[in-house]
């Protein structure tokens, strides 16, 4: 039920705050209780996914009269996002680990179901749809809508021919999911990404060759065909294509031509003339684009420690930096809005609370709660998180975030028990908010260092660059360097340090263990990469050497052809007799982002030479562990694993 006004909040939260008991690790590791809320085009209705008991909802709530009604019980499929498309329409999208014919291995088949508000069906986009090609990812995607007619366009590679499929625009009635080819429009199998108006009128179409390796943009010209306005040969695209003007005269793309940071400029889609920039700061980078269903961009949001919005609209732009100073939180995310722009509504978290939404009406002025995510974890629970900056050891300044543990006074932070935690990617970064997983390492008595060592996304191109073919290497020190400068500090106590990780954390973690085996007393890694070499193999046999996959990751880590030795020196599970600390290995094995065998080649290596290590293999979930019962599994072992070697 929604809750009336800020004041509210506030009383709430105070209460709140004389909890003793700390909450149970489900409380930070399950998926959260309310997600991916969005409010409707007029403004009268919200949608979002509620689970309960292990199982997703897809809830509508009419805010006149505060009718809540459950639509549909998502099951054996991942509920991952949902959005309104007209008034009348919530498109589902969703995922399932699987394995086909069609594809070698296993792969996260997606797609988007339609249902109607008014009749209560629903429908499959895409399904049965003639030439679609089979075994494809990232369906449910929709570049551009028309609700009047209730049919969006959506890019779909189709046909099975010797040249391969083609990624085309194809018209889907969402009365009944099945692509129309009548009205749709071909592209290449170099396609990548389509702009359209809501009449599914082409605008403009992006392409990328790996093979010749030219990335251009081309605009539909009056005739039907197509028209080069910007071409480049590249070995991956320098610009990115973001969407487009109101006015249809321009697109929008982001770049840093003239700046370490990506900036937004526009396109003309008259000679393909990029101007501006429109956005810029020389501190932070446009992480996104605010856009709507038919990608018309009304503004940035900037990335770094705090994220902070320009909008093209002064008045949206003022209201919503109000709205972040009234409601006291370090992160405010503007989720969706009205159609005019009355209403908006806002993901917030950090500070000192979890993650909630927040409707905020423009010409009331009220603020109201319009669900918690997390409510069982209050005030008191809340480890503060602050943002810190240290040097690595060749001078490069290394930007973090700190979590500090809860029920600790601040005259009692020194000489504590240290998690480090980086984060996945690596092209990503931590900020100052609400982390489930610092937050349950916090509550578990542990000071939680992030670091943001360079190749992080955020900071700017040169700070990303900076970790090209520095795994292993000078990304590790930067996060070796972080434990150090909180131990000269007095912060952390250097007998006391583990270092946990996710994904490419996974592997820093290991690496960690092998390259500083003397600097911690535990090492975790949850779906970490432990063998790079067969990382970048099955990353080439799975997309093909010329692609832009492939590329990307030679980038990063180094090419096999001409860097082996360096490769296999930053690779873990090659060098298992450098490890001194006790390891835990935490793996789904459904996980189709870093095969399972990459923890299994890590165990049996540790396990030859008999070091001590703990392997919890989880079946059936993904990269993620997305189940709430995985997640319980992963953080109950993790926390028993931290007690035994760093607890108190």
């Amino acid at each position: 039920m929604l809750r009336s006004v800020l004041l509210a909040l506030i009383v709430a939260c105070l209460a709140a705050g004389t909890a003793a008991a700390k909450p149970p690790l489900e409380a930070f590791g399950d998926v959260p209780e309310i997600r991916a809320m969005e409010l409707s085009p007029d403004g009268s209705k919200i949608a979002y996914l509620r689970r309960a008991e292990g199982v997703d909802y897809l809830m509508i709530h009419e805010l006149a009269g505060d009718k809540l009604t459950a639509l549909a019980k998502v099951t054996q499929i991942k509920a991952r996002d949902i959005y309104f498309v007209g008034n009348d329409y919530i498109v589902l999208v969703a995922s399932k680990d699987t394995r086909t014919y069609w594809a070698a291995g296993r792969y996260e088949w997606s797609a988007a179901f339609a249902f109607n508000l008014k009749t209560g069906t629903y429908a499959q986009l895409l399904r049965d749809t003639e030439d679609l090609y089979p075994s494809q990812t990232g369906l449910g995607r929709i570049v551009a809508a028309d609700p009047a007619k209730a049919q969006v366009y959506m890019p779909a590679f189709m046909g099975r021919g010797y040249e391969g499929p083609s990624h085309d625009l194809v018209r889907v009635p969402l009365e009944h999911g099945r692509g129309l080819r009548p009205g749709s429009t071909k592209g290449t199998k170099a396609t990548i990404d389509w702009l359209a108006l809501p009449s599914g009128e082409p605008v403009a179409r992006e392409d990328f060759d790996e093979i010749k390796q030219v990335h251009e943009i081309r605009k539909r010209t009056a005739e039907g065909g197509w028209q080069t306005i910007y071409s480049k040969e590249t070995r991956l695209p320098q610009i990115s294509l973001e969407g487009r003007s109101r006015d249809g005269k321009s697109l929008f793309v982001t770049d840093a031509r003239e700046s370490d940071f990506q900036s937004l400029y526009s396109m003309s889609l008259e000679d393909g003339t990029i101007s501006g920039p429109l956005a810029q700061r020389d501190d932070a980078e446009v992480a996104e684009t605010v856009t709507d269903i038919d990608r018309v961009v009304y503004g940035v949001r900037f990335s770094g420690m705090f994220p902070s919005y320009e909008m093209f609209d002064p008045e949206v732009n003022d209201e919503k930096a109000g709205a972040k100073a009234a409601l006291g939180a370090f992160a405010v995310y503007l989720d969706s809005w009205s159609a005019d722009w009355s209403k908006l509504l806002l993901y917030v978290n950090g500070g000192s609370h979890a993650e909630r939404y927040i409707l905020f009406d423009r010409r009331t002025r009220a603020f109201t709660n319009a669900g918690n995510a997390r409510p069982s974890i209050t005030q008191a629970d809340v480890g503060e998180v602050i943002g810190i900056e240290y040097r690595s050891r060749d001078g490069l300044k290394i930007p973090g975030v700190i979590t500090w543990p809860t029920g600790v006074a601040a005259d009692q932070r020194k000489n504590l028990p240290l998690v480090v935690l980086p984060h996945g990617g690596p092209q990503s970064h931590d900020s100052v908010g609400f982390d489930w997983l610092a937050q349950f390492l916090a509550n578990e008595g542990y000071l939680v260092l992030q670091p943001n060592f360079r190749g992080s996304t955020g900071f700017g191109n040169d700070f990303r660059a900076a970790g090209y073919g520095e795994w292993g290497r000078k990304m590790q020190d930067d996060i070796t360097d972080g434990v150090n400068a909180l131990t000269r500090m007095g912060w952390a106590d250097p007998e006391r340090a583990c270092i946990v990780g996710w994904s490419y954390g996974g592997y820093a973690a290991l690496e960690g263990g092998q390259r500083t085996p003397d600097l911690y007393k535990c090492i975790a890694s949850i779906a970490g990469v432990s063998n790079l070499d067969e990382m970048l193999t099955s990353e080439r046999r799975k997309y093909g050497p010329d692609s832009q996959v492939y590329t990307y990751w030679k980038l990063l880590i180094g090419d096999p052809d001409t860097e082996q030795e360096t490769i296999d020196a930053v690779s873990p599970a090659l060098h298992a007799e450098d490890f001194k600390a006790p390891v835990l290995l935490i793996h789904g094995a459904s996980d189709t982002v870093v095969p399972v065998s990459q923890s299994d080649r890590m165990n049996d290596a540790l396990q030859r030479l008999r070091k001590p290590v703990t392997y919890v293999r989880i079946p059936g979930d993904d990269h993620n562990l997305v189940d709430n019962e995985s997640r319980r599994q992963a953080l109950t072992a993790l926390g028993e694993f931290l007690k035994t070697h760093i607890g108190q």
